[in-house]
């Protein structure tokens, strides 16, 4: 049964982008986690943390590679936590049994009151390598499993499930790996919940979609406005990257905009991940190169709707920037807060990572803090996934050796007011 709350019911310098605003630091200070949480039966290359999400109080956190502790086999496992008298409390989470080997159950992750959507990409019931998104309710506080979805259009490998976010009676679906427009153009599907089930109510594929642009590699979804990724797009250069804006017209999703930033280059790879709250997105170019201090050094890019007009406001980049950081390789939007996770930031060790937040006012974003583990260690690659909340930001590191190598940790901090 569906929720009734469901049908009810995410070097200090200053960068002058065209007439936009500048990015820079202001007082900002280096801030330890509150909590760290990660599997207790992990094992070596279970790669915990690999996507994270937060929705008031709960926590959700997949490991890609975990072994299902019926079958033995990896095929990500997925664990949820909810705050409880100050301390995150696990709760039991159902793996499905039929689940194979290297299905990357929990790969990513979308979370709404009592509702969870995890996809698999690589689950082969409608096609081999098809994908599937498994629907969790919490039902007096149990979680189960109410249904599966996956493409009415299904072919081999669609990668279905790339991405998944959800609000209200809305399921959204990334399936990149589509060929609608050709190889690997990538196409998004929108459910609807109608009673007890979900129906499509429509296929999006980008106007302009072409071979190898995977559009649907990520997405944000925000009241009426759905945010898509297609990083390997080449409208601007050679995999440069774009995204796409739908919004809502009646039954109907209508493109609104297409986003590219004002200095694409080639690989930059912008769009491999969105973020999306009400009239402003948040864009990662992770592969994003500087003149200054070399290739990868990342970066990310705030847009602003002004009625149905978007325009880039600024470029954020690590406060201490390097070549390879790899600053965006996550993003996360609440309000004009930012959390941009660096995966190689060499913060505590080479590869160890950090992340950042910034703060926006009026039109200008400063960075504020810097997120990094206690016990970070070289290669632990916090950063990878990166969740937000009013209150809370989450992090994978998804090859910390909580318990073995590579087993991987999330960890979790408190926003503070600057």
């Amino acid at each position: 049964m569906l929720s009734s709350r469901l049908h009810q019911n995410i070097s200090m310098r200053i960068l002058i982008v065209v007439h936009f605003f500048v990015v820079f630091s202001v007082n900002a200070e280096s801030v330890h986690e509150s909590a760290k949480v990660f599997a207790q039966t992990g094992a070596a290359n279970d790669l915990y943390g690999f996507s994270s999400v937060i929705y008031k109080d709960r926590i959700l956190v997949g490991a890609l590679r975990q072994k299902h502790i019926k079958t033995g086999k990896d095929t990500g496992v997925a664990f949820v936590y909810r705050l409880a008298e100050g301390q995150w409390q696990p709760e039991t989470f159902p793996v499905p049994e039929d689940l194979q080997s290297k299905d990357g159950f929990g790969g990513k992750l979308a979370l709404h009151e009592d509702i969870a959507a995890i996809g698999a990409i690589g689950y082969d019931r409608a096609a081999q390598d098809g994908g599937v998104v498994f629907v969790f309710q919490n039902i007096n506080n149990q979680w189960r499993e109410v249904t599966r979805i996956t493409a009415p259009d299904a072919r081999t490998g669609d990668s279905f499930g790339q991405a998944v976010a959800i609000s209200e009676n809305i399921l959204i679906v990334g399936a990149p790996k589509d060929d609608d427009k050709g190889d690997d153009a990538g196409s998004v599907y929108v459910f609807t919940a109608v009673g007890e089930s979900w129906q499509l109510q429509q296929k999006l594929t980008a106007p302009d979609g072409a071979a190898g642009d995977v559009f649907g590699i990520s997405l944000a979804f925000s009241e009426n406005t759905i945010l898509i990724g297609a990083d390997l797009n080449d409208e601007k250069a050679n995999n440069a990257g774009a995204a796409y804006v739908y919004v809502k017209q009646g039954n109907q999703w209508q493109l609104q905009a297409k986003l590219m930033a004002d200095d694409a280059g080639d690989t930059d790879i912008f769009g491999v991940r969105v973020a999306i709250d009400g009239d402003t997105a948040l864009i990662s170019a992770r592969r994003d190169d500087d003149e200054v201090v070399g290739k990868d050094s990342g970066s990310a890019y705030v847009f602003k709707r002004k009625g149905k007009t978007w325009h880039q406001e600024a470029k954020l980049v690590g406060p201490t920037q390097q070549a390879d950081d790899r600053f965006g390789r996550s993003v996360a939007l609440v309000g004009d807060t930012a959390l941009i996770g660096a995966m190689h930031k060499d913060y505590i060790g080479e590869n160890a990572g950090a992340a950042y937040i910034f703060k926006r006012t009026g039109s200008t974003w400063s960075h504020t803090q810097t997120l990094v583990a206690s016990d970070g260690k070289a290669g632990d690659q916090l950063g990878w996934s990166a969740a937000l909340s009013a209150d809370y930001a989450i992090l994978g590191a998804v090859k910390h050796a909580s318990k073995e190598e590579r087993s991987g940790a999330a960890y979790v901090f408190e926003i503070e007011e600057k």
